[in-house]
């Protein structure tokens, strides 16, 4: 494999595996208060990390076979359940604002999802190459829908968890308004980091860049939801 390869392969596995441990963190969180919105936003973290998992699992597997990932495993693993996290996390979102127009949201994201899901398998079965390209061992170019599709759950995300950090941010709490500064730096970092992973020619530069702002946005999120200790030392003197 070639340095960058090497590169794209350890930063996604750090992003996912950093993901899953603040994504289950959060869920184990549900448990302890019962908020359903911890437990739909702790499996919408880990679900965000899809796209980066075929990657991650290309990448060991290269190491042992010295042969990624096929398209359409590569595509299948990557897409097939960013419907179902997106309804999660819009399920999560209208706990918090919306709860009247809840059942409309489902079942628009769940009509979308499925006609999504549908052209997934027929071209993964049919022709995967309609879904997009993979570029070596890890790197992917999506095309036609899929690409849609993909910006579509990037402004899905965005929008409203501006939405959910404002309503924080405008609490007289300082903790609540800590958590939404938090929350919105996650959503924005998010977003950033997965249009330049998307967008930019993968260098050593250009990927460092983006994957670190991928972590930070995880990082963010879990503070932004549990907000430790030691940060409200440090910043609610």
């Amino acid at each position: 494999m070639e340095p960058i390869e090497i590169l794209n392969g350890v930063f996604s596995i750090l992003f996912v595996v950093i993901s899953l441990i603040v994504g289950l963190t959060i869920i184990i969180k549900y448990f302890e208060y019962k908020q359903r919105t911890l437990l739909y936003f702790g499996i919408t973290w880990i679900g965000l990390t899809s796209p980066w998992l075929p990657s991650s699992i290309s990448f060991l597997k290269a190491l042992f076979t010295g042969i990624g990932l096929t398209p359409p495993i590569y595509f299948l693993i990557g897409n097939v359940a960013a419907p179902i996290i997106l309804i999660i996390w819009i399920l999560g979102f209208t706990d918090l604002k919306y709860r009247d127009k809840k059942k409309i949201f489902v079942i628009v994201y769940a009509i979308i999802g499925a006609a999504f899901e549908i052209y997934l398998i027929y071209f993964i079965l049919v022709d995967p190459n309609v879904i997009g390209e993979i570029s070596g061992i890890l790197d992917v170019q999506y095309k036609s829908v899929a690409l849609v599709y993909a910006l579509f759950i990037v402004l899905n995300l965005l929008i409203p968890g501006i939405l959910i950090a404002r309503e924080s941010i405008k609490s007289e709490d300082k903790e609540i308004k800590l958590k939404g500064r938090f929350l919105l730096a996650a959503f924005i970092s998010w977003t950033i980091g997965a249009i330049m992973d998307a967008a930019l020619q993968p260098n050593i530069i250009t990927l460092t860049i983006a994957r670190l702002i991928l972590i930070s946005s995880a990082l963010e999120f879990y503070t932004g939801f549990l907000l430790p200790e030691k940060v409200k030392k440090i910043f609610l003197k």
